[in-house]
């Protein structure tokens, strides 16, 4: 039996150029799981404002951070989809599985549907879907599974999906940040130490909220049956995981929600705003860590990196730090392999136990 990894991601523009960017949105912001409002609404937005105005623009922030290799994610994708195969080639080597490690992408080359038309021509049975969104969200998770089970169908021999909905609270997801912060932070430099996630709207989470238990507080402070793919609650514990990794007793830290835009409500509290606070209560040394991210990208480097750092310096701040991402580092490689290979073995389990 033919087994396949397929590491899902958002994706990015195959150039930091406004044509780039245009053929990055012309895919994103046709996303009825991203936007979810009037089709006609999405189509004004993306046609009249996102590609003719907001493309130039962010495509020199783009040009900014790209690697000379191509775009920060892809590089990173890239070296993750080699170091991943290489392990599961080592131990093919020694008599285990062999395993096709892949990656695919949403909305930019290598394309969901592109790729799982290849892992047909390949014969794949098995299927490990490793989505690279550690939260699970409708915008997100969601939205790729869906793409990888609609192409599926097509298949003359469907495969066997395997979802990892889980990555937020997996070990080694949280051992690889736990080594990583420890790497880049000395917590003795700050007062503070900020989580911060990518916000969704409000209106998202209480449409995927169908017990009716979410109340955007308390309710969020451990997984339950109710909750259970709660965004915000997920968020929460990926903290608390980590947190309780790192062996923090007397660590000042808390959480907030960065990238929000247009007039409604997203999830608080807001990154800008937390930021205030904190130097009106006197802590002007934080450090910011982006656990939402598998990768560096404009929102941390740019977003956070860049604007809040000078809003926060420029309003008092003495010390604004932001903790590097997973990117390359070998123990979210290993990680990575890790989830992999322990959810292959385990249909190995079930079907022997069958």
């Amino acid at each position: 039996m033919t087994k396949a990894v397929l590491l899902l991601n958002l994706g990015t523009p195959p150039e930091p150029t406004a044509k780039g960017l245009r053929s990055f949105y012309k895919y994103f912001f046709s996303d009825p799981f991203v936007f979810d409002f009037n089709p006609i609404g999405r189509w004004l937005l993306r046609n009249l404002i996102i590609l003719p105005f907001r493309a130039p623009r962010i495509a020199k922030d783009y040009a900014s951070i790209w690697m000379d290799e191509g775009s920060p994610l892809k590089v990173y994708a890239d070296r993750m989809q080699q170091s991943v195969q290489n392990q599961f080639d080592q131990e093919n080597a020694k008599g285990g599985d062999e395993v096709i490690v892949v990656n695919g992408m949403a909305y930019s080359e290598p394309f969901i549907w592109d790729v799982m038309q290849e892992l047909e021509r390949r014969n794949v049975a098995e299927l490990v879907l490793l989505p690279m969104y550690p939260q699970y969200s409708t915008a997100t998770t969601a939205s790729v599974f869906h793409q990888v089970k609609i192409a599926a169908e097509k298949w003359k021999q469907r495969p066997n999906l395997i979802f990892v909905n889980d990555l937020f609270q997996e070990p080694a997801f949280i051992r690889a940040w736990s080594i990583v912060i420890a790497k880049h932070l000395r917590t003795d430099n700050f007062d503070h130490v900020i989580f911060s996630y990518h916000g969704v709207p409000e209106k998202t989470i209480k449409k995927s909220d169908s017990e009716g238990v979410c109340e955007f507080g308390a309710c969020c402070s451990e997984i339950t049956i109710k909750n259970r793919y709660c965004y915000r609650a997920q968020c929460f514990q990926t903290t608390e995981y980590i947190v309780k990794a790192l062996g923090w007793k007397n660590i000042d830290y808390s959480v907030a929600f960065q990238s929000r835009f247009g007039p409604l409500p997203w999830l608080q509290p807001y990154l800008d705003e937390h930021l205030k606070l904190l130097l009106e209560k006197g802590q002007k040394r934080v450090a910011v860590i982006t656990p939402s991210f598998i990768s560096d990208c404009l929102e941390t480097l740019f977003e956070i990196g860049r604007d809040y750092r000078e809003e926060f310096m420029g309003e008092g701040g003495e010390v604004f730090e932001l903790v590097p991402n997973l990117n390359d580092d070998p123990a979210w490689f290993n990680s990575v392999y890790e989830i992999a290979r322990d959810n292959i073995l385990q249909q190995r389990v079930e079907k022997i136990e069958d």
